[in-house]
């Protein structure tokens, strides 16, 4: 679309300007839209805002800026992963079931193995929510460590993780239900 190409360019040619959650809603709003091979220039200016304000990120704008390179199959520069991680660490106490969730799961499915101390930090987040974690957000957290390759996750979070799939079992969707048995 020639509107979408044109705030593109825009984008591009304001990148120094982006706020770190106007980083966060473009990468998603690229991702969601399904454009494919983004402007390489735009996805690069958006990786170095992103690496020059990782400090005022919010735990949804880390999430949705993780999540937006891992559905586009972007790997992000070690440096942004470095950053987002590093703030991710530092927020940790502020992230939701959801950001929690989805930043695993953008890890994860790009293959990317987070530092020890951000697992613990999560999963340390996702004990203290348990109890507001949905369907997709339990199923999508267990799929991420497993997926990773963490071998001994928190039994606490297990067990924690394990009564909010019984007490939500009935909201299941079959994708839950397949990534979570996988």
């Amino acid at each position: 679309d020639e509107l979408v190409g044109e705030l593109l360019a825009r984008a591009k040619a304001t990148a120094g300007d982006f706020t770190p959650q106007a980083v966060a809603n473009l990468m998603w709003a690229v991702a969601t839209m399904g454009i494919e091979n983004p402007d390489a220039g735009l996805v690069k200016m958006m990786q170095r805002r992103a690496i020059a304000t990782a400090g005022n990120f919010k735990p949804q704008g880390v999430a949705m800026l993780m999540w937006a390179f891992a559905k586009m199959d972007i790997t992000p520069d070690a440096d942004l992963v470095k950053a987002m991680q590093g703030q991710a660490m530092a927020t940790a106490g502020d992230f939701k079931p959801q950001n929690i969730a989805n930043c695993m799961w953008a890890l994860a499915t790009m293959e990317l193995r987070p530092d020890a101390d951000l697992v613990k930090a999560m999963q340390g987040q996702a004990m203290a929510t348990a109890g507001d974690f949905n369907p997709q957000e339990v199923a999508n957290l267990m799929w991420a460590l497993a997926t990773m390759g963490i071998e001994n996750p928190d039994a606490g979070l297990v067990k924690m993780m394990q009564r909010r799939a019984r007490m939500t079992a009935g909201d299941f969707i079959p994708q839950n239900v397949a990534n979570l048995m996988w």
